[in-house]
């Protein structure tokens, strides 16, 4: 952009001074690069202000028509939708002069409330234009920034550029002021009272502002809008057609990159900060950076797996001096990471370029590179690092060619901001605390006072894949063919379990098949009842919802019409009140049995629920066989004698009962988890590179050699430690939640709201 004027603010008037104007000079509200940017947004708004104001014409403007959608039509207040042509030409009209006004080097203070409401938009727009190339921004007069590297770039932002919007503007106009003197000094009843709709209300819009110079009222349209509104092409100056001054405002219906993954108040804090158009972080990633860095980590991926296929599960060994073998470092991914994370298997490893080729789907889809777990952040200081080598190779033209790539020197500052991207998504930099020795022993002992005085938590390797509190899973990736066909004949003895594991080949743990088929519902009902016993508090819902699960329980348990359970315990009184089944405990919520009296609770581990459940259950089939004769209730007032119980009946409960009490916390978790990702026993298989029997076996209850479990926390994003603590029977909580008591059914009133509180 060129200056026409040494002062940039000399269209305001004498009655400036009695309004808040901007005290500070031109480049400290709005620094070049950051008002080109501006003037650009100005300029695509205006394109297509004056397209909508062609096809829509005199019509009503219809919020919900297929139409609607796209214009900037839709960015104007709702009032305005029944206005004619002309007003929506006008309000395009605006959008350019004040563009106009910053090609000419003014500041562009708004002159009247359609310009008020211009301005407004084209600073939310403004990080939309970053989306541009250098060639578009240079040939609508913006002056790219200059800097020597990254280190001295900052991008523009725009919280100075509001104050240009004058407080208390509308009243200056002159339909406000009084008919003799001024609003001050009007006696009372002398100043115009305001209208029902403001004096910002479309009919003022075009009234001028006092302490603002006015516009040339003669000044017309610019030439090819005119023509256009007089039945002409639209033809505006390029690189500005309607088609991608609409792709770069975001407002041709593509979904805008958001922070998907994201959850919790992280996720609701990046929703509102992202405007309409977009936000301040279009500033360190726009297109180009993000094809440059997913074309880095597209080489960074590339040594992974050559590492992978070398290393498989073998220790990544460094030399004493990294001086002694340098060309271990050459294109080597695992010397690239952590000497803490020499030690680990194949399928982490899998995994830890699995993270990279997360982050470079994420930049090639248009989505921002928000890191969800320890592996990611890690991952995107790695493609950083490769992205600021690529950058040096590129001037070599074939290589860039090569790459689909621009050579280094069409590549602007504002794409090379790569320090700035680190900055923008990631949420800390702890894990290279990981390279310095003296931090190590902090980030590697998740008790260490530093670690908890920080809040850093578990950042050992084996917790690397799990994702942040605010962050969600990643959806299971899908590996290509090429590579599982690689995994398949993988070396044997680099792998602890090769490619015949993908294919079923090995042998898989033996699973406990029971002689007779458990009755349809049974484990179902014994899970819940388990699972009710883990509550940390047993209130009343959860014991009246334990009582009726444990009635069902024992009828399936059971499952033969001659020994029913509420033949054989007393029935509870309570049950009639809270309409939860037969209620066989007491009012206590005790239960006889045989040997002891049951009293339902809760707060046990998983492992400590089974073994309870299973000795009451004992207890209880011996109390009914044993009192199988001596029922009460019907039985009593009947004549005829109970039916003789099958003489098997005993071995089959028994039967039955050794298969409820083996633990299943692991495949339960197993299970959970994996329904919970959308992840199935093949895709698990492939991606802990075991094979998919074994996975099946440990669902269906096989017992789980640890060694081999914990190759499945990758792709299951949990900790190792935590999904080891299964095999003991610990129910972590967050990977397979407890079961919800039924609501209260007490027939208690409902609590009246706040509102009809007396």
């Amino acid at each position: 952009m060129t200056s026409a004027s040494d002062d940039p603010f000399g269209q305001l008037t004498e009655e400036a001074e009695f309004f808040d104007v901007p005290a500070a000079g031109m480049e400290e509200i709005l620094p070049p690069f950051g008002a080109g940017l501006v003037m650009a947004a100005g300029r695509a708004l205006a394109t297509l202000a004056y397209r909508d104001a062609v096809a829509f014409g005199d019509e009503p403007f219809t919020r919900d028509a297929p139409a609607a959608a796209g214009t900037v039509l839709a960015l104007l207040p709702e009032v305005c939708d029944r206005l004619d042509r002309g007003f929506r030409a006008s309000v395009a009209r605006a959008l350019w002069d004040l563009a106009d006004d910053l090609a000419a080097g003014l500041a562009p203070i708004p002159r009247c409330a359609a310009e008020e409401w211009a301005l407004s938009r084209m600073l939310e727009a403004a990080p939309a234009m970053f989306a541009a190339t250098d060639e578009e921004l240079q040939a609508l007069g913006v002056a790219m920034p200059e800097h020597p590297d990254e280190s001295g770039y900052q991008p523009p932002h725009w919280e100075e550029a509001w104050q240009l919007i004058v407080e208390g503007a509308k009243y200056s106009i002159s339909e406000a002021q009084p008919a003799v003197g001024s609003q001050e000094g009007a006696e009372d009843g002398g100043v115009p009272e305001e209208p029902a709709g403001g004096w910002d209300a479309p009919r003022y819009w075009f009234s001028p502002y006092s302490f603002v110079r006015p516009r040339n009222v003669e000044r017309g349209h610019p030439d090819w809008a005119q023509r256009y509104l007089d039945g002409g092409e639209l033809s505006a100056p390029e690189p500005l057609t309607g088609e991608r001054a609409t792709a770069l405002l975001r407002l041709d219906g593509v979904p805008r990159p958001g922070s998907e993954s994201l959850d919790g108040d992280e996720q609701d804090a990046a929703e509102g900060e992202r405007g309409y158009f977009g936000d301040d972080r279009d500033a360190v990633l726009t297109p180009l950076a993000a094809q440059l860095l997913a074309a880095a980590a597209d080489q960074v991926a590339e040594a992974g797996w050559h590492d992978l296929f070398h290393y498989g599960d073998r220790v990544f060994e460094r030399p004493e001096d990294e001086d002694d073998e340098p060309w271990l470092y050459d294109d080597s991914f695992l010397a690239t990471l952590p000497p803490l994370c020499d030690g680990q298997g194949a399928a982490w490893r899998l995994a830890m370029v699995g993270a990279v080729k997360n982050l470079a789907d994420d930049l090639r889809a248009g989505q921002p590179p928000n890191a969800s777990c320890t592996a990611e952040e890690l991952a995107l200081h790695l493609i950083v690092g490769q992205a600021k080598m690529l950058v040096d190779l590129l001037d070599d033209e074939d290589y860039a060619q090569q790459l689909s790539l621009p050579t280094a020197g069409r590549i602007s500052i504002r794409h090379r901001a790569f320090d700035l991207v680190l900055d923008h998504y990631l949420q800390d930099f702890d894990v290279l605390m990981h390279y310095d020795s003296d931090l190590s022993e902090v980030v590697t002992d998740p008790e260490h006072p530093a670690n908890l005085q920080l809040g850093i938590g578990d950042m050992r390797p084996r917790a690397w894949f799990a994702p942040f509190g605010n962050t969600r899973p990643r959806p299971p990736r899908t590996w290509e063919p090429w590579l599982l066909d690689q995994l398949s004949c993988a070396d044997p003895d680099a792998f602890f379990a090769s490619a015949p594991a993908l294919t079923g080949d090995q042998e898989a743990p033996a699973v406990d098949v029971p002689a007779t088929e458990l009755p349809s519902g049974l484990r179902q009902e014994f899970e819940t009842f388990a699972g009710l016993a883990q509550r940390r508090f047993f209130d009343e819902p959860t014991a009246i919802h334990m009582a009726a699960t444990l009635e069902r329980l024992l009828t399936l348990f059971f499952s033969t019409p001659s020994l029913a359970p509420h033949g054989i315990w007393p029935l509870n009184p309570r049950a009639s009140a809270v309409h939860a089944g037969w209620l066989l405990v007491d009012r206590d919520f005790c239960l006889r049995g045989l040997n002891s009296t049951w009293r339902l609770s809760a707060d046990r581990t998983d492992g400590q629920a089974r073994v309870w459940a299973c000795e009451l259950l004992l207890d209880c089939a011996n109390y009914a066989l044993a009192n199988y004769h001596r029922q009460p209730g019907a039985y009593l007032r009947g004549t005829t004698p109970p039916a003789p119980l099958d003489p098997g009946l005993a071995g089959t409960l028994k039967e039955r009962l050794r298969v409820l009490s083996r633990d299943m916390t692991t495949a339960g978790t197993l299970h959970h988890r994996m329904t919970y990702l959308g992840l199935s026993p093949l895709r698990l298989a492939q991606a802990a590179i075991l094979p998919e029997p074994m996975i099946t076996a440990w669902l269906a209850g096989a017992p789980a050699s640890p060694s081999q479990l914990i190759r499945c926390a990758p792709a299951l994003q949990m900790s190792e430690d935590t999904l080891l603590d299964t095999v003991a029977g610990k129910r972590d909580r967050r990977y397979w939640p407890l079961p919800e008591p039924a609501p209260d059914r007490l027939g208690r009133p409902a609590p009246k709201p706040p509102s009809a509180q007396p």
